[in-house]
């Protein structure tokens, strides 16, 4: 019997051995062993400039057991990690650019070594399913797009072109190429009266109780006032993602109309548009975009000049408040823009086919922004969250007088200004007497 009983349970433990090895290669086939291999490239204009992928860091985390190996490449770019267990890893890739290296190569002016960087976040490697995979790197941008000139008076209604030649200026103040296809701006609605009723205003700081709004989001109403900014005009620097380049220290200029105001134009009713003192405003003939929509006559499409993708806008034109009523802010458009909600300001009791309505533009997309106020002792609730803006700018001579908000020079590495940004338009801003498209102060 004793006989019977061991060779029963030997059979029984090869048995039990046997079924649990296949069901460990059954359930989890990913713990078989690949080499994986990665290749880094870089982005087309470091590699245009000459830049090799050579000395690259190269990290392949585990996912789940949050270990990670490192390797670096060799002249080709390529890297192999061999016999890894097969998984959920993240690839991150890092090389540090001296300098003088980088400015010899790209002709861009630098005071610091340029970090070119990307990463995979969760690529799953087996031998069954994928074992290699590329990398783009791109320059980590050291700064990013901001407003540089924002001209919102106008001149001379009588002498000038009054809000006809208004424009903003966004200046790459980044120490890398940036593209401005889907480079989005917003013009602010807030508060305008001082008699507002306060059951439609929020105690603490007097700006609109945008979760009373008609047709607010349910999703977004405890957050309106939080996460959220109002714009009466969202417009869209168009192209393909890369169509659009601006290099470090240089701008776009946004027109209201593109024309050369100092000698005037032909509105498109055949009538002309004349400007009596042309040392008043501006030749914007050569703007980069501007805003057409063809609605009043002396709105007219300057075919030289791309027009920008107006998202909506509750005005004829792109059009500012000359008092300096308005925050203009700056984003980058996801493809879902213009699905983004759209309500009344909250004094609004009923809709109807003339309401005009703000677009709620979620705070996380925001990149910069500039609260406007008409003066710094006529001051309006703030329309920008802190972080973009901390306090406010206006121009000393107020509505009609040419003057125009400039942001300053902080420093400059050859021939690139880094303009100041620290989130304080009473510091980061002076401003031209006359408005001076691409100047600098």
């Amino acid at each position: 019997m004793k006989i019977r009983n061991y060779a029963f349970s030997a059979v029984l433990i090869t048995s039990l051995v046997l079924i649990l090895a296949s069901c460990k290669l059954q359930l989890d086939p990913a713990l078989n062993t690949t080499n994986v291999e990665i290749q880094i490239e870089l982005a087309e204009p470091l590699r245009n400039a000459g830049l090799l992928p050579i000395n690259t860091e190269v990290i392949l985390q585990d996912r789940n057991a949050g270990t990670e190996l490192r390797q670096v490449t060799d002249g080709s770019g390529k890297v192999t990690f061999h016999n890894i267990i097969g998984g959920a890893y993240s690839v991150i890739a890092r090389r540090l650019v001296q300098m003088q290296e980088y400015s010899s190569y790209t002709g861009i002016p630098v005071d610091a070594d340029v970090i070119l960087t990307d990463s995979l976040i969760n690529v799953n490697f087996t031998a069954e399913v994928q074992t290699a995979a590329k990398i783009q790197l791109r320059v980590k941008p050291d700064g990013n797009w901001i407003i540089k000139q924002v001209y919102y008076a106008g001149s001379d209604t009588l002498n000038g072109a009054g809000i006809r030649d208004q424009f903003i200026e966004i200046y790459n103040n980044s120490n890398t190429e940036l593209y401005a296809d889907s480079l989005c701006v917003g013009l602010l609605q807030g508060v305008r009266s001082r008699n507002v009723p306060a059951e439609y205003v929020l105690a603490e700081t007097g700006q609109y109780d945008w979760s009373k709004s008609l047709n607010i989001p349910a999703a977004s109403r405890n957050a309106a006032n939080t996460d959220y900014v109002y714009a009466h005009t969202v417009f869209m620097i168009p192209g393909n993602g890369q169509q659009y380049s601006v290099k470090p220290g240089q701008s776009v200029i946004i027109a209201q109309n593109a024309q050369n105001h100092k000698t005037g134009y032909t509105g498109r009713d055949g009538k002309k548009i004349p400007t009596k003192t042309p040392g008043l405003t501006v030749d914007l003939s050569r703007a980069d975009f501007e805003f057409f929509r063809g609605i009043r006559s002396s709105d007219v499409d300057n075919e030289l000049v791309p027009n920008v993708t107006i998202i909506y806008s509750s005005l004829p034109e792109f059009e500012m408040a000359p008092q300096g009523l308005d925050g203009v802010v700056l984003f980058k458009a996801p493809a879902s823009v213009t699905e983004w909600a759209r309500v009344p300001v909250p004094t609004v009791q009923a809709l109807t086919a003339s309401t005009s309505y703000q677009v709620q533009i979620p705070d996380n997309y925001l990149i910069d922004g500039i609260d406007l106020q008409p003066s710094v002792t006529n001051l309006y609730p703030k329309k920008l969250p802190a972080r973009l803006d901390a306090t406010y700018a206006s121009v000393p001579g107020g509505v009609y007088s040419s003057q125009s908000l400039i942001r300053k020079t902080i420093k400059s590495i050859g021939n690139r200004r880094i303009l100041g940004n620290t989130a304080n338009s009473r510091v980061n801003f002076g401003y031209f007497e006359t408005a001076q498209p691409k100047g600098f102060q």
